[in-house]
């Protein structure tokens, strides 16, 4: 039995389908649009504030009214786009199309730069979030304030925290970004490009497929480095920060440990050693963070910083190793190391080939 055709599901607007052809060239077979842009020079394309002698840079404002534009065509219809100039002046075809892809191109760094900085904002808000109600509910465990104002205080905190948690889900995943919206309808949508002179003739012609070849992708290693600095240095913080906040409420029993324990000094080193990887750590963190956003002034002694955390934390374990639950506080920061240490590998890997590319 001959197995049937499926029927196409998509929900057409009649009306839409019929404004459409009106004003565009439309192949409804084939469902691609054709969105011809008259100019009557050339110069109304170029972006006149960026000048270079022998490279024309396209309109970023143009090429956002492009984008608007696409927007209003049925998300069914692939698009074309005709660029049809009376006067081509002085200015190269091969040239034009060229600054029209540096232009897309450039967005693609923009929103890389964008998406960076985004999550670094919203790691720095988790880490808050995650340190004020880590303080709540140690302060509430330890009694830290009176009775009548220890309700209040814990629900003060555990209102702040999560307000910091929730705005960093705002910051990472709800938040629009133009960029990226802009940059997927040109990659999902467009179909070809071509330059056309006044009486139609194709001076230049080329798939958006072919274009978006020349764009420098994010690759898979560059992708490992990024994650692996932003989430050991947020780690490294809420460690640290959350080390700092128990050692110094754990004094007086420390204190006490000291009077009591025959051989104190064994005591005493501990608890700095404690301290200084807690330190050790807040530092690594904000180098590892400085790393994630491109700065490599600070990559020496974030090596230092690393080592340092990864030697004192096999001594604390060893130290606690009766202690479970003290064990796997000083074991964690050795995780957070391996991580921290193969992602500033990796970075400064990309960041030798780039400057190999660019001798």
């Amino acid at each position: 039995m001959a197995s049937k055709k499926k029927k196409n599901k998509i929900i057409v607007n009649e009306r839409e389908i019929e404004l459409l052809n009106k004003y565009y060239e439309v192949d409804n077979k084939k469902r691609i649009t054709t969105m011809p842009l008259h100019y009557d020079k050339a110069s109304d394309l170029i972006n006149n504030k960026i000048i270079s002698k022998d490279n024309y840079l396209f309109d970023y404002e143009e090429l956002s009214n492009i984008n608007e534009m696409i927007k209003r065509i049925p998300i069914m219809y692939k698009i074309n786009i005709n660029f049809q100039i009376d006067d081509y002046e002085d200015y190269e075809p091969e040239k034009l199309m060229s600054g029209f892809n540096d232009a897309l191109e450039l967005n693609q760094y923009n929103l890389f730069r964008e998406k960076r900085f985004k999550f670094f904002k919203a790691g720095i808000l988790l880490a808050i979030g995650i340190l004020v109600l880590f303080i709540a509910v140690f302060a509430k465990l330890n009694n830290w304030f009176s009775s009548q104002d220890e309700t209040v205080a814990y629900e003060v905190f555990d209102i702040i925290g999560w307000v910091f948690i929730w705005e960093m889900v705002t910051v990472a995943f709800l938040t629009p970004s133009e960029l990226l919206v802009n940059s997927t309808i040109f990659k999902l949508r467009v179909l070809d490009v071509k330059f056309l002179d006044s009486e139609n003739n194709i001076v230049i012609e080329e798939s958006l497929k072919d274009l978006s070849k020349k764009w420098r992708t994010e690759r898979k290693i560059e992708f490992f480095s990024k994650w692996a600095l932003l989430i050991s240095g947020i780690s490294f913080l809420v460690m640290g920060s959350l080390n700092i906040v128990v050692n110094f409420s754990n004094i007086p029993f420390y204190l006490e440990g000291i009077e009591k324990e025959s051989q104190a000094y064994i005591v005493i080193i501990v608890i700095l050693l404690d301290f200084l990887v807690s330190i050790l750590e807040i530092l690594g963190g904000i180098a590892a963070l400085f790393r994630y956003n491109g700065r490599i002034s600070l990559t020496k002694i974030s090596i230092v910083f690393s080592i340092l955390i990864s030697l004192l934390s096999i001594v604390l374990f060893y130290a606690y190793v009766s202690d479970i639950s003290k064990a796997f506080q000083a074991f964690a920061p050795l995780l957070i190391s391996i991580l921290y240490i193969s992602g500033l590998i990796t970075n400064q890997h990309i960041y030798k080939i780039r400057n190999k590319d660019y001798e």
